[in-house]
């Protein structure tokens, strides 16, 4: 049952890609267009990450930092981008490619693997994804030992009907962050320390 659930995964990322390809290459215009203009280039960051098993992929995303006084930060376009997931749509490009499914612990630094116990190393074991179980229950305002929970959860009981789950809230997410952005950039608190092994 798992393999067929695997193989419509497959299907699915492929479908939805090409769906939101279209869907999305309007915004995707106006956001390069405006990163252009107001942030400048480059339009894109990549980032080598962990993916299935391990393997370095290359993660691209709208770029949200600027330089300012030396020091890296994220302009304001940058911020509303990261809080809509907007800085993410350059990913579909990952999907196609196969690097990445479109529901999936997310991509970590490669760096982290090292410090993984046996168990959290379960989460290698599916391709990462755009969205997964833990950016919907918490995303960034958990610790790291739930996302790791949750990711573990999602892995051991994958199936289709759980992705679908996952692609409806995160679309949800996606329209109330942008129809309440004030007050989600105002109100939103963030645990952004990086993985050390222990926390």
């Amino acid at each position: 049952m798992r393999s067929i659930n695997l193989i419509l995964k497959l299907v699915l990322d492929y479908f939805l890609a090409l769906f939101f390809l279209v869907l999305f290459f309007l915004p995707f215009l106006i956001i390069t267009l405006a990163i252009y203009f107001i942030d400048g280039s480059p339009i894109f960051f990549t980032q080598k990450r962990a993916g299935k098993y391990g393997k370095s992929i290359k993660v691209i995303k709208f770029k949200t930092l600027v330089v300012e006084n030396l020091k890296k930060k994220p302009s304001k376009l940058g911020i509303f981008l990261r809080i809509t997931r907007l800085d993410e749509i350059p990913q579909i490009f990952n999907v196609l490619k196969g690097d990445l499914s479109f529901v999936g612990p997310r991509p970590l630094y490669i760096k982290y693997i090292k410090l993984y116990n046996s168990n959290q190393k379960i989460r290698l074991n599916m391709k990462p994804g755009i969205t997964g179980w833990a950016q919907i229950n918490g995303d960034n305002n958990i610790s790291w030992k739930k996302k790791f929970d949750l990711d573990i959860w999602y892995v051991n009981n994958f199936n289709i009907l759980i992705d679908f789950k996952i692609i409806f809230l995160t679309t949800l997410f996606l329209i109330r962050s942008i129809l309440f952005y004030n007050k989600i950039k105002k109100n939103r608190i963030i645990i952004d320390k990086e993985f050390n092994g222990k926390n």
